[in-house]
């Protein structure tokens, strides 16, 4: 392929970290460099101004070896890098369900530093409707969010970890839906987790709570499958990920994570309960705890197919 005509990924709605200097981004992109290497990809940053910014920000731009364009690949790595930010920092997007990542033709920022929004969109603009990119129109390219530089660097590593990997890449969406329902910033944490009996009153909050519930055990599932109820089986599988079954957990009375797995299996089979069943309220602290044993059981299989910690 010619090298016009090659394709670069902008991923949306993530700006870099604000640095001082130049020498610093250039770092961060290296250390997010090392960790796509192996996957073809290559990495760049480009600043990226807006009509309604006071200042241009720095955005990721990314593409694949020979710069082959590959959308499927791109999109997957875009929602892995927006995905493993819910899981390392907590939701930044939520409900966001457009594509994280648009077509950036090679001949808009070669031997440049900067992207020329205008000329994006107006590239994007002029092709024919089905052709468009989904993510679109010009107010996408303007939102942003951003948190420090190993958070970043995590988040990327994460996603390359989930470009080829099915489990690990549907652990963390579901992870991150599961964010999407409910989610508990810490410094809430400690007056959430006090209060064991506080359930939802409003029914659409009990809803979000238990569709909050499914996906966050779903996520689970993602790595260790359906627990066995053979003790042995299951804590296999867990020691399998880099746990141990009989570490504490939780934010009020700590339990084996094994006990709570258990625990969160058997809450989650009663609120899809059926017919005459009654369906079984949770309380809020008790999702909180499995929300968070959740995210302890996906980051350790990430850890371990990485070989690494993470952060």
């Amino acid at each position: 392929m010619r090298r016009n005509d090659s394709t670069w990924y902008l991923l949306l709605y993530l700006a870099l970290p604000t640095y001082g200097n130049r020498n610093d981004e250039d770092k961060h992109i290296r250390t997010i460099g090392r960790e796509l290497k192996n996957k073809r990809a290559t990495i760049r940053h480009v600043a990226m101004s807006h009509p309604s910014a006071s200042q241009a920000t720095g955005r990721y731009l990314f593409r694949f070896a020979r710069y082959k364009p590959s959308d499927a690949q791109a999109i997957r790595l875009g929602e892995g890098v927006l995905y493993g930010m819910s899981l390392i920092h907590g939701p930044m997007l939520e409900g966001q369900d457009n594509s994280y990542v648009i077509r950036v033709p090679d001949r808009l920022i070669r031997d440049a530093d900067r992207l020329d929004v205008d000329a994006l969109v107006e590239l994007e603009q002029s092709r024919p409707l089905e052709d468009r990119w989904p993510a679109f129109p010009r107010t996408t390219l303007s939102k942003q969010g951003s948190t420090t530089s190993n958070l970043h660097e995590a988040a990327w590593t994460i996603a390359g970890l989930a470009l080829e990997d099915d489990s690990l890449f549907n652990a963390i969406r579901y992870l991150k839906r599961s964010h999407d329902n409910f989610y508990v910033y810490p410094g809430q944490i400690g007056r959430v987790a006090s209060d064991r009996v506080a359930t939802p009153i409003i029914p659409s909050h009990q809803t979000k709570s238990e569709e909050a519930l499914h996906n966050a055990f779903k996520a689970i599932e993602s790595v260790i499958g359906d627990p066995p109820r053979d003790d042995r089986k299951f804590f296999a599988k867990l020691r399998g990920i880099g746990i141990d079954p009989a570490e504490q957990v939780g934010w009020g009375r700590k339990v084996a994570i094994s006990e709570l797995l258990r625990k969160m299996n058997a809450a989650r089979d009663k609120c899809s309960a059926h017919g005459s069943t009654p369906r079984r309220l949770i309380p809020t602290a008790e999702l909180l705890d499995f929300q968070t044993c959740a995210s302890e059981v996906v980051l350790a299989a990430i850890e371990t197919a990485r070989g690494a910690e993470v952060l």
